[in-house]
């Protein structure tokens, strides 16, 4: 394990403005975690793990603190080179898989390596790679409206494994499955953890994949405790 965090963050904090008043979602967020390192965030609906990990994802910015990835502090980054750390070294698992329903199962996972400026000849062999590593060599090419419902989600890991990030972070990504599939994106999430040696952080009301992370964390009142 490196010595550099892979995530530090010091009194994070996100407010938003609705029509009637100014809300708080976080406070005061410390938090950190090592290459290869894996933590769940758990906490009631509403409780802004979704924010959290969108500010953790470079998809959203806090409105005070300080956060850095691999040593960058991302405040002070131009958008294009928060882009490009979003598109190379984070990879997303949402609840819902995201996944373009006219595309095949390889076309969608080749994506991110097309947007990060790779051939389609190395895209698709590594999203061929990535596929069977995932159990989906046999679906390579069936649309994601003909998948099920945990094969949409194992093709959605392996996009998000696809340019080898540093880290994957998965929103509820059992959320939407029934008891049999979530076990089996349990056990792959792991699996990945284990042998790839990404970083994971995962937001889950799923008790058993949250007590399988190295650290656990529960969001309440707008802060981060240590469980």
């Amino acid at each position: 394990m490196s010595d550099q965090l892979l995530y530090e963050l010091h009194g994070v904090g996100k407010e938003i403005q609705n029509a009637a008043e100014r809300l708080t979602i976080l406070k005061q967020i410390d938090f950190s975690l090592f290459p290869g390192e894996s933590a769940a965030i758990v906490g009631a609906s509403g409780s802004g793990k979704s924010t959290l990990m969108h500010i953790l994802g470079t998809l959203d910015k806090p409105s005070w603190g300080r956060i850095s990835f691999s040593g960058q502090d991302l405040q002070t980054l131009r958008r294009q080179d928060t882009n490009r750390i979003r598109n190379q070294h984070i990879g997303f698992v949402f609840q819902f898989h995201h996944l373009l329903p006219e595309f095949t199962a390889l076309e969608n996972v080749a994506m991110p390596g097309l947007i990060a400026g790779q051939t389609h000849a190395w895209s698709r062999r590594e999203a061929t790679t990535i596929l069977s590593m995932v159990g989906l060599e046999n679906r390579l090419h069936h649309r994601a409206t003909t998948l099920s419902g945990g094969e949409r989600q194992r093709a959605a890991i392996a996009r998000a494994l696809l340019l080898k990030p540093k880290v994957i972070l998965a929103d509820e990504p059992t959320g939407n499955l029934d008891e049999e599939a979530g076990n089996k994106v349990k056990e792959l999430l792991l699996h990945v953890h284990q042998t790839l040696r990404t970083s994971l952080v995962v937001v889950t009301h799923n008790q058993e994949l949250a007590m399988a992370m190295q650290r656990r964390y529960e969001l309440r009142g707008g802060e981060l405790f240590a469980l």
